[in-house]
């Protein structure tokens, strides 16, 4: 398990994170401070590119914040049982100092019995430096522990954030379509307008036409017959 690196790499992925999302907040400003000068096109295409993404780094922040809760699970599981076995020689030290205290008094020579307290004094201290690394393991990954879960609340206020951004921008992009919708109904109905302006033009001429031939027939005959 290697713990030092890993939270290095935690540190910088949290960074980029924030980072990319502070990045993508600043576009969708620009977006929304050059929307009233570009076109309905560019700006919904503007807000599509943004959206999409808000969509990969909220989906990005959430597949690494599952990473990290799979992480501080592991370490919990590691810790209870490091705990475990840790309890076995705390509690075995004092017996097998006793045993070896009576075995002490039952010793008539005093070289075996000053023998006898070196191998316990030198058990002692093994367990007690044991202990002391169990603890200070056991600190060392609570430390980490806290590290992450403080990551994932990090995480999780930034995907809170891209969240609401992403349903502002959604909401941008449907009044910008139903807009073009209301553009394209209007220029449906200007096409409709004009072409019924033709179809009037057009009868108009031909009734024209007819007069015309009219008027001619009868000069025709008026010149003819009476001239």
């Amino acid at each position: 398990d290697k713990a030092v690196e890993i939270e290095e790499l935690t540190y910088i992925i949290k960074q980029d994170i924030g980072s990319l999302n502070k990045q993508i907040a600043q576009l969708q400003e620009l977006v929304r401070a050059r929307g009233g000068q570009s076109g309905r096109h560019l700006q919904s295409h503007s807000n599509t590119v943004v959206v999409s993404l808000q969509s990969k780094l909220a989906s990005m922040s959430n597949d690494f914040k599952s990473v990290l809760e799979v992480r501080t699970e592991n370490l919990k599981q590691q810790r209870s049982r490091r705990e475990h076995f840790s309890r076995t020689p705390v509690a075995t030290l004092p017996l097998a100092a006793g045993n070896l205290g009576d075995s002490t008094m039952l010793q008539e020579e005093p070289q075996r019995s000053g023998a006898v307290a070196i191998e316990m004094d030198s058990r002692t201290s093994q367990q007690l430096q044991l202990i002391e690394e169990q603890d200070s393991y056991i600190q060392s990954r609570a430390d980490t522990m806290q590290n992450i879960e403080s990551t994932i609340v990090e995480l999780g206020s930034i995907f809170q954030q891209l969240a609401h951004m992403v349903k502002e921008q959604e909401e941008t992009i449907q009044r910008i379509d139903a807009s073009v919708e209301d553009a394209q109904l209007n220029v449906e109905a200007a096409h409709g307008e004009i072409l019924k302006y033709f179809q009037s033009v057009t009868s108009n001429r031909w009734l024209m036409v007819k007069i015309f031939l009219v008027l001619i027939i009868f000069f025709v005959v008026f010149v003819v017959f009476l001239a």
